[in-house]
């Protein structure tokens, strides 16, 4: 790099912020997607997620991340928010996913003896993290950091509930995050940089798809942007959102309840 940039340094900034207690909004937008072996990827439904993110001092170089999410789920067909889907494999029309809140969760991250970035004291409401790691590299003009995590949890029901791993239904899952950021926005030493990115979530193929015993995979893939806690980056999504959780929203702002 011609700016040399100390990677904790530049996620910090590009997740939330450099300044104490500082918070970030960042949509996650993707697809849902069913792969049953012999034939074409099924397009389940569309996903529509704010993850807010909250930085914290912890001394010596590291800090650590609370994070609380709500979501939605809409009908690949109507764009609504989702209330069934029809398996088109089987005919069968089946009550679908429609929402969920996961949080308050967090993790820390510290400078690792490599130099490179460390995840460590991970917490996650209806989830165990197995292993992660973070890493950062220069792709042309900007930074990407990923983050890729291997957990033991489940996905949302119908009745809008993520299983808690002691109901015997979690599985393996592993999520990819890679976040960028413009190297010229990093050496500038602002506290918050823009930066957005790519996704994905794979898993065992929930039991409400109505698969059975057909091998299928099962995943989300999609994008994600940073966003002010004020700013509707996805106004449909926003107003959905604030009519299924309106205690998450106050004054025309995500007021996510960290306690």
């Amino acid at each position: 790099m011609n700016h040399h940039i100390d990677p904790l340094d530049a996620y910090r900034r590009m997740l939330v912020g450099a300044e104490e207690g500082a918070e970030s909004a960042w949509w996650y937008l993707g697809t849902t997607i069913a792969s049953p072996e012999g034939f074409e990827d099924i397009i389940v439904n569309h996903v529509e997620t704010v993850m807010v993110y909250r930085a914290q001092e912890l001394g010596e170089g590291a800090f650590r991340v609370p994070w609380w999410e709500i979501g939605l789920f809409r009908d690949a067909i109507t764009g609504e928010v989702a209330s069934d889907w029809t398996n088109p494999l089987t005919g069968t029309p089946l009550k679908a996913a429609r929402q969920f809140e996961e949080g308050p969760s967090g993790y820390s991250l510290r400078r690792g003896g490599d130099g490179g970035i460390e995840m460590f004291d991970a917490v996650q409401a209806f989830a165990v993290l197995d292993s992660a790691t973070v890493g950062a590299r220069r792709v042309g003009d900007k930074l990407c950091v990923t983050q890729t995590e291997l957990k033991t949890r489940s996905f949302p029901g119908p009745d809008g509930r993520i299983p808690d791993i002691t109901e015997g239904k979690a599985v393996r899952s592993r999520t990819v995050l890679q976040f960028l950021a413009d190297v010229s926005d990093l050496a500038s030493g602002a506290p918050s940089v823009p930066a957005s990115g790519m996704y994905s979530f794979e898993l065992a193929v929930p039991a409400w798809l109505g698969f059975g015993a057909m091998p299928v995979q099962f995943a989300v893939r999609g994008l994600m942007h940073k966003a002010a806690m004020q700013d509707p980056l996805n106004p449909r999504g926003w107003a959905d959102l604030q009519l299924l959780y309106p205690q998450y929203f106050a004054d025309g702002r995500l007021q996510p309840q960290w306690g």
